[in-house]
């Protein structure tokens, strides 16, 4: 007995180490992963001198990058990229252009105009260093000339542009929530009653879309009339349980209710005295999930203490920078990007430093521990949105492709703004992943023009330089300058030095070209093909 005592007394069986997570991501090379943070953050590609600082010292990034984050073209981008999540940027509103006795010429102004503002004054609020809770609790707005004429604004004097300015019909301090350019995109009617306002808010800001809990009917109440629909969000089960948010939240944006529809003298006012209007269309009182509030007053107050807010706002710039959306596996990383938001006084910039400091951001590949799902999901390479290649080839070449003052990929009325991959606010939400056939014509056409424009402009004419750097039209392949501006052309667009195959490639192209033409022809020819080479639009 004695000895199975002892035989049952043996060592502590030893816990198996946990598993050693293995990252599966490859990070890019230094001088990709610059020329990606240049495209996100200043919306073109890093400069000869800012590509040879880096060669020369890699630990020089983290500087470039942050003064990247302190160049003015920030902003821009920003817009553009609020507008992939706020989809306010229209090309039509309930109001047009000639309700206000705007010229024809004037229409892509006005629409501009009025989806921007809101996009604009997130913009603002993060450039400036500001807490970004005032995106919902700031007394002003950001406003430009048009929508100061336009619009109970008082735009300030001897300014002009996008500035801070103040709507004088005393809609509360409540930020983007008490602009116009907002409501005009999430608009309502008599039936849905702000409803649809109010699952805007919580999708937008909270990163919860009560649209899409799931939903059983079975008391057989009718939706198919105004009467039955009332009755489901007061008895069944499925409707009370996400009517309950909905309703508070609906009650407290009344004071934009419009009397009578399609009006600019109505939907471009606040309407206080219709503030009450909402406990008695609704039947309830204004609320915040469960926390009374006295309205659209307090609303903004009560999202900014809300600590959804702040992950939201979090997962959005990493769905922004990484170009997906997050999912379950990455709860961990929005986590922590929430923390040091908080930890770092709720500015946006160094919320953007943080995203760009993931590796979700950074990946350039995968490595033999990526499973299947890791590479269905991580965005190692990414496709320059409609955005990005217009102002990256303005930025390298000069050209703006406008037609009668339309932006071409900034509106589909008179431009190509889905057809090149972009967002146009009603029916699609997303920006294209993958190269499709439309894309690829916008692509060809632009950069055809570009090269055009590039050419003419700075070989033919003589002005300034901005995409050449020594080259004339009098030098030929196998010249030194022919050679350096071949080399300078690939390392500016792509962000590394070219090989010898890719330099002969050129010089062939341009030396077929110039045989049958010109050399203004060769050098068109050969930037039209460096601009749509998938190592320029991809990034």
């Amino acid at each position: 007995m004695i000895f199975l005592l002892l035989a049952c007394a043996g060592p502590d069986p030893v816990e198996p180490d946990p598993p050693v997570h293995v990252d599966p991501l490859v990070p890019l090379e230094d001088a990709l992963l610059l020329r990606r943070m240049s495209l996100d953050l200043r919306g073109t590609v890093p400069t000869l001198a800012e590509l040879d600082q880096l060669e020369a010292d890699p630990a020089v990034l983290p500087t470039l990058r942050d003064a990247f984050l302190e160049d003015e073209r920030l902003e821009e981008r920003l817009v553009t990229l609020f507008a992939e999540r706020f989809q306010t940027r229209l090309d039509v509103f309930e109001v047009e252009y000639y309700d206000y006795d705007l010229d024809r010429d004037q229409e892509y102004a006005f629409e501009s105009a009025v989806g921007e503002e809101p996009l604009r004054l997130m913009a603002h609020v993060a450039m400036t260093g500001a807490p970004w809770s005032d995106i919902v609790t700031a007394d002003y707005t950001i406003a430009n000339e048009m929508l100061g004429e336009i619009w109970p604004i008082e735009y300030p004097a001897d300014t002009s542009g996008w500035v801070a300015a103040t709507y004088t019909d005393g809609r509360p301090a409540a930020g983007i929530l008490a602009t116009n350019g907002l409501w005009w995109r999430y608009v309502t009617n008599t039936s849905n009653q702000n409803r649809s306002r109010a699952a805007a808010i919580s999708r937008l800001l909270l990163c919860e879309d009560l649209l899409s809990r799931p939903v059983s009917f079975s008391g057989g109440a009718s939706l198919a009339d105004a009467e039955g629909t009332a009755t489901a969000i007061k008895t069944e089960p499925g409707c009370v349980a996400c009517h309950a948010s909905i309703e508070p939240l609906a009650a407290s944006m009344f004071g934009f209710w419009v009397a009578t529809g399609y009006n600019p003298l109505e939907l471009q006012s606040y309407h206080a005295e219709r503030e009450a209007m909402g406990e008695d269309v609704l039947g309830v009182t204004p609320g915040y999930f469960g926390q009374d509030i006295e309205g659209l007053v307090d609303l903004g107050g009560a999202i900014a203490s809300d600590t959804r807010f702040w992950r939201c706002s979090a997962q959005t710039a990493a769905e922004l920078l990484w170009r997906r959306e997050p999912g379950l596996s990455d709860f961990d990383r929005v986590e922590a990007l929430r923390k040091g938001f908080v930890a770092e006084g709720g500015t946006y910039k160094p919320l953007l430093r943080a995203v760009t400091d993931t590796p979700e951001y950074r990946a350039g590949g995968f490595n033999d521990a990526a499973t299947d799902a890791d590479r269905a999901r991580e965005m190692t390479l990414r496709m320059l949105t409609a955005e990005q290649l217009g102002g990256a080839i303005a930025d390298l070449t000069g050209f703006k492709w406008q037609y009668q003052g339309y932006d071409q990929l900034a509106n589909d009325d008179l431009g190509y703004r889905v057809l090149s991959g972009g967002v146009d606010g009603y029916s699609v939400g997303r920006p294209q992943a993958e190269p499709g056939i439309t894309w690829a014509l916008v692509v060809k056409r632009l950069s055809q023009a570009a090269g055009a424009y590039a050419v003419s402009t700075e070989l033919d004419q003589g002005l300034e330089r901005r995409l050449f750097t020594t080259v004339t039209l009098t030098d030929r392949p196998g010249d030194a300058a022919f050679t350096t501006e071949l080399e300078a052309l690939h390392r500016r667009l792509y962000g590394k030095r070219p090989s010898a195959e890719r330099i002969a490639a050129a010089e062939a192209l341009w030396s077929s070209v110039e045989a049958t033409d010109s050399a203004s022809a060769a050098w068109a020819a050969l930037v039209s093909v460096l601009l749509r080479d998938p190592e320029f639009v991809g990034y």
